[in-house]
């Protein structure tokens, strides 16, 4: 198959949760869609670490779970955390240029949060192909067999139903981030690793916080953390 091609079709296999399997795609410029060359790409979860080549492609052993951070001077931090289930065969990693804008009163910054909207438009708009893909009715299988029994259909179709669930796990690995993370609690290193293994909020919990309660639930968290034997509510 065409290498081109491979850049705009996108299947999805499975993966086993215990076993790693290789993760194949590409790191693109979000302004100027050109291949990102250099850029490091690490598991946080196995210290694996590896860069892109000239044409920013990328293969990295990663189970389902698990988080690869990319980052590269002049880019802002891009995550993705591995789906369970079915993931994808091939990334395309958006990188856009840019900082980290972590401020000294994380309280007072609203942008420290993560732009989930506009950030979810432009996911949407990059997979834009296999999410107005066609489905197909009882009827329509059953007057198309063919489409409705073939392999690339269907792993799409398995792609559109996977896609809400994976848009939520980003949203939490964009927002309970190691930048701000690391700012509040003053973690680093596997202390950190730990801490946001072990206090991952789900989506739904940081739906319903403001900037107040989510920076809040850090410090409360982080408390517990380092002193895992003090009551619940004393300080």
């Amino acid at each position: 198959m065409p290498t081109r091609a491979l850049f705009l079709l996108f299947m999805v296999i499975g993966c086993s949760p215990l076993f790693a399997q290789t993760i194949r795609g590409e790191v693109l410029d979000m302004d100027e869609k050109f291949p990102v060359e250099g850029v490091s790409i690490v598991n946080i979860y196995t210290s694996l670490d590896i860069s892109t080549n000239m044409q920013g492609a990328f293969l990295i052993a990663a189970a389902s779970g698990q988080l690869l951070e990319f980052k590269k001077q002049g880019y802002k931090t891009t995550r993705v955390r591995i789906p369970h289930g079915y993931v994808p065969s091939y990334f395309r990693i958006i990188m856009k240029r840019g900082l980290p804008e972590i401020n000294n009163n994380a309280y007072a910054n609203h942008s420290n949060r993560y732009d989930y909207k506009s950030d979810s438009i432009r996911f949407r708009e990059l997979y834009k192909h296999e999410l107005d893909f066609p489905k197909m009715s009882a009827i329509d299988m059953i007057a198309h067999p063919f489409s409705a029994m073939s392999s690339k259909n269907r792993e799409i179709w398995q792609f559109q139903e996977e896609f809400d669930d994976f848009e939520k796990e980003r949203y939490v690995d964009m927002t309970f981030n190691k930048e701000i993370i690391g700012k509040v609690t003053g973690l680093s290193g596997d202390s950190l690793n730990n801490y946001m293994r072990r206090y991952r909020p789900t989506y739904q919990q940081l739906r319903t916080m403001n900037d107040y309660t989510f920076f809040s639930y850090i410090k409360n968290t982080v408390h517990y953390y380092r002193k895992p034997n003090t009551p619940r509510g004393a300080q």
